[in-house]
């Protein structure tokens, strides 16, 4: 669930379904899985290399959804300039990216996931010549700036791309960052990118976000990804080599943001105020200090979970149920996303715990109750209960005749709400421009 610009989306950010971290698929998997992994005894659990990467980059993958930066996205309030300077140093990311990938193509691992539909160059070449004013010398002139040292992140990045360049492994955890970042916060952030450009009278300028048939849908194609990656024969010794490379690719987008945001400080919003209409530098509600409260307690009502599959969509307009740790959830207001056809129908009228834990969607886990949990799974179920608390309310009932392996009091107080913003709350300093908090 990965979305900024192409900060590494775990498929969140999500345009989708926004949590704390992005889970393995950034949609609902096509078909009904293949079990676990066939390489699962290379690495401690069966649950897929893309869930165990995405589970250890949660903390930078949420810093990239609530930059400052991204939140002028996600309001259409970019300052023109910042954006064409940022532009010219993706341009600049992808080109190399890309020129690496393809001399490495025909080797594993790059052979099983490259994808030439995936190619972004040209069509950044595109949006920087637009905002640019249609003038491709000047597009020049940006690239070769930020390339050469005008946006010293973008240096750093280059850097670090040619130091991987003789690795197809450390080459592919940049290719399973970018391209799925870009999938799976594109049609969204494509849509905020437009509604700028029209403003300045600018024709095209998203085209970065945009991708042809063969990817669509993007939700699906993202899992198609990921279900090839998970089938690379990564062993746990090549986990811990890879996992450093891709801390240090949010890293260093981090700090393209930074460069960007300080060209012009404007006013942004969050994921959730944007997705909910509110104006930029507003709230669509006060927003809460500190963490989150502790859970609801459920509504007495019990379910089974024979009962509670019943309302998964089968019939229209007919309520949507999903349950987290046995606590069931009404999630009907989000129809688009639960509903037949949305992203995340597949937790309709089942329980997610575990997917929801280590970040997967692949389908054979769902109404999973027998598994073991790490620390940083337990957090991050913590921090989905909060989430679905705030999100959608008290609990409609608890599932009766299932338990699972952990218990509500098994987990760790919840640090924060996933993407409410609750302790990033930018502050307006004497002269009234957002500064970023401490």
């Amino acid at each position: 669930l990965k979305c900024a610009c192409s900060a590494p989306s775990h498929p969140a950010g999500l345009r989708a379904w926004p949590g704390r971290r992005a889970m393995a698929g950034a949609g609902p998997a096509p078909g009904d899985g293949a079990g676990p992994s066939r390489y699962a005894s290379l690495s401690p659990d069966a649950r897929g290399h893309s869930s165990w990467f995405l589970t250890r980059t949660n903390r930078e993958h949420q810093a990239t959804m609530e930059h400052p930066f991204m939140k002028t996205i996600y309001a259409s309030t970019f300052d023109r300039g910042a954006y064409t300077q940022y532009l010219a140093g993706q341009l600049a990311v992808f080109r190399e990216m890309e020129r690496l990938c393809d001399a490495l193509r025909g080797e594993e691992p790059l052979r099983v996931v490259y994808d030439e539909a995936l190619l972004r160059t040209a069509a950044l070449e595109r949006d920087l010549c637009a905002w640019c004013g249609g003038d491709q010398a000047a597009a020049g002139r940006a690239e070769a700036s930020a390339a050469s040292g005008g946006s010293p992140q973008t240096a750093r990045y280059l850097d670090r791309l040619r130091a991987d360049a003789g690795d197809a492994w450390m080459l592919t955890c940049h290719h399973f960052l970018q391209y799925n970042a870009v999938l799976s916060g594109g049609q969204f952030l494509g849509t905020k990118v437009s509604e700028r450009a029209a403003s300045d009278g600018i024709q095209g300028g998203s085209d970065f976000y945009a991708f042809g048939p063969s990817c669509q849908p993007t939700h699906a194609r993202v899992q198609r990804y990921l279900d090839d990656f998970d089938s690379l024969p990564i062993t746990q010794d090549l986990r811990e080599r890879m996992l450093p490379c891709m801390q240090d690719v949010y890293a260093i987008l981090l700090g393209t943001f930074d460069e960007a945001y300080a060209v012009a400080p404007v006013a942004g919003m969050s994921y959730e105020e944007s997705k909910h209409g509110a104006d930029a530098g507003t709230t669509s509600a006060k927003k809460k200090k500190g963490p989150p409260p502790p859970p609801l307690e459920p509504a007495p009502r019990s379910f089974t979970l024979k009962e509670m599959s019943a309302f998964g969509g089968q019939v229209a307009g007919e309520v949507l149920l999903t349950s987290v740790l046995g606590r069931v959830y009404d999630v009907s207001p989000a129809r688009d996303l639960f509903g037949p056809g949305g992203p995340y129908a597949m937790f309709a009228g089942r329980d997610g715990t575990y997917n929801l834990a280590v970040m997967s969607l692949k389908k054979p886990t769902l109404d999973k109750f027998e598994y073991d949990l790490d620390d940083e799974d337990r957090e991050c179920l913590s921090d989905w209960i909060a989430y679905f608390d705030n999100r959608y309310g008290q609990p409609v009932g608890s599932l009766s005749d299932r338990q699972h392996a952990v218990a509500l009091k098994d987990l760790p107080k919840a640090t924060r709400i996933p993407f409410a913003d609750m302790d990033d709350d930018d502050e307006e300093d004497s002269s009234g421009a957002a500064t970023q908090p401490p």
